[in-house]
C-alpha cells in the first residue's frame, strides 16, 4: 500500500463542527475516540472551485440539511491478517427517502458505490482515475432516517487495471443493512469538457 495519498486529506482531528453533529449518537463517539482510525475528507467531498462538475452529486447535490448533514471518513491501516479500511459516517436527514422514514435503496447503493470506490481510489495510481464497472447491492434491512449510517469498505483482488472491492452499511450496533461487491477499473483522469 502507498505511504502518501494526495487526494486524501488526513486531518489531526475531525473537524469539531462535524464532530457535534455526531455526538449524540454514543457509539460513534467510540470511533471518533479511535486512536487506530486516522481521520481524513477525500478530497473529492469538497466543492469544485473549478468549472469542473467532477463528484458534484456528493459534494453538492445530497449534501445538504434534508440529505447528508454530516459526513465523516476515516482510514483504517491494514493489519497482517486483515486489509486496511475505509469507513464512512453519515448523518442523514429525511430527504433521502424511498419510503416513510426509510433511506431509498438507490441511495444506499450510492453510498456502497462511493465507500468502495474510496477504498479502490486510495490504491490507483495517482494520475489516473476510477470508474466503477459492476456493482451488486444486497439489502438486508432498512436504513430507517433521519439517522445515522456507518459504512465500510474494503478492497479483496487487484489485477491490472482491476480492482474488486466489497462493501457493508451497518446500524453501528454490528447489523449489517446492505451489503455489495463491487469491480473498479482504473482509466485515464477525465479533464473538464472531456469525453470518454
Amino acid at each position: 500500500m502507498k505511504t502518501s495519498i494526495p487526494h486524501l486529506l488526513f486531518e489531526d482531528e475531525p473537524n469539531e463542527q462535524t464532530r457535534s453533529q455526531f455526538s449524540s449518537t454514543p457509539w460513534t463517539v467510540k470511533l471518533f475516540e479511535d486512536p487506530t482510525l486516522r481521520p481524513f475528507v477525500s478530497s473529492l467531498r469538497v466543492p469544485p472551485k473549478s468549472p469542473s462538475t467532477r463528484e458534484t452529486f456528493v459534494s453538492q447535490t445530497l449534501s445538504t440539511s434534508d440529505n447528508i448533514s454530516a459526513w465523516q471518513s476515516f482510514f483504517k491501516p491494514p493489519t497482517s491478517s486483515k486489509p486496511f479500511e475505509v469507513i464512512h459516517l453519515l448523518k442523514l436527514g429525511s430527504g433521502l427517502n424511498g419510503h416513510h422514514n426509510l433511506a431509498h435503496g438507490g441511495f444506499l447503493a450510492v453510498v456502497l458505490d462511493d465507500v468502495i470506490g474510496t477504498a479502490a481510489d486510495i490504491e490507483r495510481p495517482e494520475d489516473k482515475s476510477t470508474m466503477t464497472a459492476y456493482l451488486k447491492v444486497d439489502y438486508r434491512k432498512p436504513v430507517k432516517t433521519p439517522g445515522v449510517l456507518l459504512s465500510r469498505a474494503w478492497l479483496e483482488k487487484q489485477e491490472g487495471r482491476k480492482m474488486w472491492g466489497r462493501g457493508t452499511i451497518e446500524d453501528g450496533e454490528g447489523n449489517v443493512l446492505a451489503d455489495g461487491e463491487a469491480l473498479f477499473i482504473v482509466v485515464e483522469s477525465l479533464r473538464p469538457k472531456e469525453k470518454l
